[in-house]
């Protein structure tokens, strides 16, 4: 009855493979006997390890994140599974530049004022560093939007110039733009579309309700942490520097020019607006650097070759960030962010998949990757796109691995706080229904014969930021490659020092560790090669 459930769900999805029950189940004896291995109690202990108090956190670099380094590396080593990274070890290294703003002489001066930064200019954005006598280009709203015919930047040159616009949270009235996470669907914001057009910087006229956390902001954007090189994605830290100006340097700004620095204050957010237009003035810019330190972090990377000699060229990448959200703030006297749910639970959950599947090898290769700086900035899986240890080209599928750790109870009402949060025996999964009718049909039937865990597609969809931008596994979704992700949703603990291992449920981990390791040898012990066979959605960007 199972199978027939499962064949004609494949045949709704209208994927072109027919599947019934004379092919056999998917999973081997062996693989699903490897499988069945993955245990709640050592998922548990891996956990508690990984989200120990000694570790703080993991954060992107730390002792903390070396440390729970090396306990995965002892595992995969005596597991058998092949070193991955740099100079045939396990960790694949990736320069970092920590640069930070000699606040004693920023600023920006306007005639013969001088306004510093952290006083009447705050930092938005740090950039790279920049300095000199510069024109000041003024242009609205400062958006672009192509299908609506909105140019900001029409009939004016900002390359070398500081463009001013209104923000930073500005839209134009009336028009509907479409921001999931950091992209703009169909539109270009003012700070992408200065620097597409060579400006080196952009001012803000600061809005209203910004200006209201004044005290908070003026301190900020004052540190940039950024890959070198700085591998395009969503993610990406801005190459331009953006500020924001208090009222009386809008007004010193403005002063004598074509719009007065009162109008544009008193000007309501979205517009109507001023046309574009160069400034008669031009102002010196200031932004030197106390200091640039080059960072080496790393990710923890190994291979597990296929059995087929043809298809082991061939390669799934499976990955969780190792890292954590670790923050300053102490909370309920509680001052360690441990991260257990994002994502010691995936790591744990990973390193269970890779211990048993060395057990037990499909026919193409298998590469994990435990990532780095995700919180900071997905940097340890942009720089793993950017040089991977197979030809990007050879990657059938990459399988994404964040927060697996919880669930709720069976109720008509969750608690407030718990509501994002699965049931047990529940997981979310982003990707196949909007990418790959194949990859769903393979998934939805291996689910069927095996775990039987509910696949919630809640967030599988175009519109969802869960499905893009706001996933691990977005640099490969840029680049072309079907991504498949899994997890159980947010909670109140979510980037808090209460994110505890003792909050989690390792049967719940357990079942969809499981599923995972069958999603996995799955895919990559599938006869013909599984990829995208849908278009690729209006709201994915794609980064060489």
């Amino acid at each position: 009855m199972r199978l027939r459930l499962t064949a004609l769900v494949v045949l709704a999805l209208g994927t072109v493979t027919v599947i019934t029950s004379a092919q056999g189940p998917v999973l081997s004896a062996p693989a699903r006997a490897a499988a069945d291995r993955i245990s709640a109690p050592q998922l548990a202990w891996d956990v508690a390890h990984l989200a120990s108090d000694d570790l703080k956190g993991r954060n992107t670099p730390s002792p903390g994140f070396d440390a729970a380094a090396d306990y995965l590396i002892a595992r995969l080593q005596k597991a058998g599974l092949t070193p991955a990274g740099d100079q045939g070890g396990f960790r694949q290294h990736y320069d970092l530049d920590d640069t930070r703003l000699d606040t004693t002489r920023a600023g920006l001066t306007i005639g013969a004022r001088r306004f510093a930064v952290g006083h009447d200019v705050a930092m938005r954005t740090l950039g790279l560093p920049k300095s000199g006598t510069v024109p000041v280009v003024y242009v609205g709203h400062g958006w672009t939007v192509p299908a609506r015919g909105i140019d900001s930047f029409a009939g004016v040159d900002v390359s070398g110039a500081l463009v001013l616009a209104h923000g930073p949270r500005v839209t134009p009235t009336g028009v509907g733009i479409s921001q999931v996470g950091r992209v703009t669907v169909g539109a270009r914001s003012v700070i992408d579309e200065a620097a597409r057009r060579g400006a080196i910087g952009v001012l803000f006229i600061t809005q209203a309700s910004e200006l209201l956390r004044w005290d908070d902001l003026r301190s900020g954007g004052q540190v940039r942490r950024e890959m070198v090189p700085n591998v395009p994605s969503a993610y990406a830290t801005p190459e331009i520097p953006s500020l924001l100006l208090s009222p009386d340097a809008t007004r010193a700004l403005l002063e004598g020019e074509m719009l007065d620095g009162y109008a544009a204050l008193q000007a309501p957010e979205g517009g109507p607006y001023a046309a574009s237009f160069r400034l008669k003035k031009s102002v010196t810019l200031d932004l030197p650097l106390a200091q640039s330190t080059r960072l080496r972090p790393f990710n923890v990377v190994a291979r597990l070759d296929g059995t087929d000699p043809t298809l082991r060229a061939e390669v799934v990448t499976v990955a969780a960030h190792l890292d954590g959200a670790v923050g300053t703030r102490e909370v309920a006297d509680d001052a360690i962010y441990n991260a257990a749910d994002d994502n010691a639970s995936g790591s744990a959950g990973l390193l269970a998949i890779a211990e048993q599947m060395a057990t037990a090898r499909p026919k193409r290769s298998i590469v994990f990757v435990w990532d780095s700086g995700e919180e900071q900035g997905l940097w340890g899986i942009r720089w793993f796109v950017h040089a991977p240890p197979v030809p990007r080209s050879a990657i059938v599928a990459h399988v994404n691995v964040d927060m697996i750790g919880s669930s709720r109870p069976d109720t008509a009402e969750p608690a407030e706080g718990v509501k994002g949060v699965t049931r047990r025996g529940e997981v979310y999964m982003l990707g196949p229904t909007v990418l790959s009718r194949q990859a769903d049909a393979l998934i939805t039937r291996v689910n069927a014969e095996y775990q039987g865990v509910q696949l919630n597609r809640a967030f599988d969809r175009t519109d969802s930021e869960f499905f893009y931008p706001r996933t691990d596994a977005g640099p490969f979704l840029e680049r072309g490659i079907l991504t498949i992700g899994f997890n159980t949703g947010t909670h109140e603990r979510y980037h808090l020092p209460s994110d505890e291992a003792r909050a989690l449920d390792p049967v719940q981990m357990q079942q969809v560790a499981r599923l995972m390791f069958s999603v996995v040898w799955a895919v990559a012990d599938a006869p013909q090669r599984i990829g995208i066979d849908q278009p690729m959605p209006a709201s994915v960007p794609r980064h060489p």
